[in-house]
């Protein structure tokens, strides 16, 4: 192994009390999103203790920080490593941020401390409100990124991989207005919202028969009525599409809106569609950073798993459009653990989940090292950032 990477390694070992700590601090106050307040406060500061300068609420973002070492603020190249720290409502750090918190923290400080002569610099970002509000598309159309080049985090997960796919998503709400009228005296002077509502979730239940595999399609009635012999004057649910490329995302989304629209007039219902933003884009692979990625998971002793096809979206497919960006994931669970859980929650205290923390701070850290003294991998990187979609 590259004696810098061995030094590396070396330094994220030394800091693995600091960084369990880290990790420990945000799973004992998991805080929704734009709502994380002490976890923002509480690594801005630790980055200051270590030697890194920290700008709070960057962006225009309350909750977001940027940390820069101080021997080197400035630099190109510059590789962002992204820290997320949002909790899931109820189940706190189910999706194991606190965990992806703790690696970039101490990729960024291995790293750091390992510059030397190397040409560029690094920085931290902390991007809040990764679970639905989009932080980092609220920093990247802000600015923030538009003195870096490449973007890594990892996330805790059921398998090792240098990266996989993601699904964009829209997400929606629907509304249905009728007329109330008695349901047993005069059922005919009512419009029922609700069979609209019914009448539109089966359609798309019936349209997900003709979509890809690499699209998806779910929802729920948030709202059906409010009395059994009431014929409902308003109903509402809210609905996800999701597929793997963003020209699919949009087409489906109109056969759903036709679904949507074929339910109100069939039933002389009105209707509103309210598109919820952000919308999350897939996510833009980068293959020569994966490959990077991946030969550095390998010299660490990580055997690469493949690819199960299973799929979710994060605002990081935003991000990707922006500059390159990887989004690796290191096994804590095994298969059969769903993410979003309490158990998968505490699966980021455990041994395997302390273990993982350690190898991913180390593989990112070793990817931002290639990156910066590899000037024939940023061309490759650069190239395959500029022809795929």
């Amino acid at each position: 192994m590259d004696p810098v990477k061995s030094r590396i390694g070396a330094e994220v070992d030394a800091l693995a009390g600091d960084l369990f700590k880290v990790s420990e601090y945000l799973y004992n106050n998991p805080e929704i999103g734009y709502q994380e307040f002490k976890a923002c406060e509480f690594l801005s500061r630790f980055m200051e203790e270590h030697g890194f300068k920290s700008e709070r609420g960057t962006g225009g973002v309350q909750t977001a920080f940027l940390a820069r070492p101080a021997i080197r603020l400035k630099g190109r190249p510059c590789v962002a490593f992204l820290a997320e720290y949002d909790a899931l409502p109820g189940v706190g750090h189910g999706c194991g941020h606190n965990l992806i918190a703790a690696a970039s923290v101490g990729a960024a400080l291995a790293l750091g401390r390992n510059l030397g002569e190397v040409q560029g610099t690094l920085a931290l970002v902390g991007t809040p409100a990764e679970e639905g509000g989009g932080g980092k598309i609220l920093l990247a159309e802000a600015g923030v990124f538009a003195e870096m080049d490449a973007a890594m985090m990892c996330h805790p997960s059921r398998l090792n991989r240098p990266g996989e796919e993601m699904f964009g998503r829209v997400k929606f709400k629907v509304e249905f207005f009728g007329e109330a009228a008695h349901a047993s005296i005069s059922p005919d002077r009512g419009v029922n919202a609700l069979d609209a509502m019914v009448a539109a979730y089966n359609n798309i239940s019936m349209l997900r028969q003709q979509i890809r595999p690499d699209a998806r399609i779910h929802g729920i009635i948030t709202h059906g009525g409010d009395a059994p012999n009431i014929i409902p004057q308003y109903t509402a649910g809210l609905f996800y599409v999701r597929a793997a490329n963003r020209k699919y995302r949009d087409e489906v989304y109109k056969k759903v809106e036709r679904c949507i629209e074929a339910a109100a007039v069939a039933t002389g219902a009105g209707h509103k569609i309210e598109v919820g933003q952000p919308t999350f884009d897939p996510i833009k692979r980068n293959p020569p950073l994966e490959e990077a990625t991946r030969a550095n998971m390998e010299a660490l002793g990580i055997s690469v798993d493949p690819d199960d096809g299973r799929r979710g979206s994060s605002d990081i497919g935003n991000l990707s459009f922006y500059l390159p960006a990887i989004h690796p994931s290191a096994a804590i669970v095994d298969p059969e653990v769903p993410g979003h859980s309490k158990i998968f929650a505490e699966a980021t205290m455990s041994p395997r989940g302390k273990d993982a923390l350690l190898k991913a701070a180390k593989f990112l850290a070793m990817t931002g090292y290639d990156y910066l003294t590899s000037a024939e991998l940023r061309e490759r990187v650069r190239e395959a950032f500029q022809k795929r979609e």
